[in-house]
């Protein structure tokens, strides 16, 4: 597991068995992934395994903006691991082969969806400038609302953090 020691159900802590066992119920073996990282916190992993729930559960941003405001961030973080996990989601999801792609390659995709394209540039440009500007902002509002656009910036923050933790612990890509 890169940096960090492998740990695994045996391994565990109680602490750490008790947590990982209400998240992910009869799974057994290494665990891997940033979560492999954040069990060594129990309280971290128990809280990050809530947010990725409510990410993809009770959001109420549509799955493929999701998809694509999460592959702007990884991409831009060089994080292999997420971007390996998250590239099928958004293929699931209904976001567009070329525009996976682009991110893919670093490169600005063409967009058939308005609101793909504002939840693009509103991701590039809070990235780029640690804010957006009022159209910027008026585009995304108009196609998240405003219980939108608070969770992608939550969102966009959750996975710089996935980001740093599979980069700084060089948590390998796994088959």
């Amino acid at each position: 597991m890169g940096r960090l020691t492998e740990l695994t159900t045996e391994t565990m802590t109680e602490a750490q068995s008790s947590v990982y066992s209400q998240i992910r119920p009869g799974q057994t073996g290494v665990v891997n992934g940033p979560a492999g990282a954040w069990l060594r916190s129990p309280e971290v992993y128990e809280k990050m395994g809530w947010m990725i729930s409510y990410m993809r559960n009770k959001s109420g941003i549509p799955a493929r903006l999701v998809e694509l405001a999460i592959l702007i961030t990884v991409n831009n973080w060089e994080s292999i691991y997420p971007r390996a996990r998250h590239e099928p989601l958004a293929r699931k999801s209904g976001l567009g082969e070329g525009v996976i792609v682009a991110l893919a390659a670093g490169k600005r995709p063409e967009f058939t969806n308005p609101d793909e394209e504002a939840v693009y540039n509103f991701c590039v440009e809070i990235r780029e400038r640690h804010s957006v500007g009022d159209s910027t902002y008026k585009a995304a509002l108009g196609c998240l609302g405003e219980q939108g656009l608070v969770e992608l910036v939550v969102l966009l923050g959750f996975y710089a953090t996935v980001s740093m933790t599979v980069n700084v612990f060089e948590i390998p890509d796994i088959d």
